[in-house]
Parts: structure tokens; C-alpha cells; sequence
């Protein structure tokens, strides 16, 4: 999102952006996992291990993407406090 629309949008809707970005990441943390536990089922598996393999794939794609997604919102320099003031690092 452009920095002068996130910068034109209310609390609350930078809110549900973020909820969004949140679920995201959490389904891309999950889903994996829980395919690879459907395939051990199918395969008829007694050990999990496509599960265990999915979840960890999942882990390294949803911290790669919320490493990604935090340091693009610091160098666009929309890194804001709770109150949506500019923090302390950002040049005045």
C-alpha cells in the first residue's frame, strides 16, 4: 500500500490491515502443515513425518514473509508508534 494512502486511513482501518497481514502469515505457517498431515493420512502413514516436514517448511515461509513485510515498512519509513506519530528513529 502507498505510503501517503496508509498515511490517509483511519486507526481502525490500519487495524484490520494489519489483522489481515497477521492471518496471512499464520495460514502460511499452518496450511502446509496440515497438508502434509491429510497426505500422511491418505498414505495411511503411522509416523507424521510429511506433517512435521509441512510444518516446518510453513515456519521458514511465515517468518521469511514477516521478516520481509517489517523491514519494507521500516525502509518506506511508515514505522509508527501506537499513537500513529512517527517514532524516534525517523528523521524529523
Amino acid at each position: 500500500m502507498a505510503p501517503r494512502l496508509q498515511a490517509d486511513m483511519s486507526p481502525i482501518a490500519r487495524a484490520y490491515l494489519w489483522v489481515g497481514r497477521i492471518f496471512s502469515i499464520c495460514g502460511e505457517m499452518v496450511v502446509p502443515g496440515l497438508l502434509g498431515y491429510w497426505l500422511d493420512q491418505a498414505l495411511g502413514f503411522q509416523f507424521s513425518i510429511f506433517a512435521l516436514i509441512g510444518f516446518f517448511i510453513g515456519l521458514v515461509f511465515g517468518m521469511t514473509h514477516l521478516v520481509l513485510m517489517a523491514t519494507t515498512e521500516q525502509k518506506s519509513g511508515r514505522a509508527k508508534d501506537a499513537t500513529g506519530k512517527a517514532s524516534q528513529e525517523d528523521p524529523p
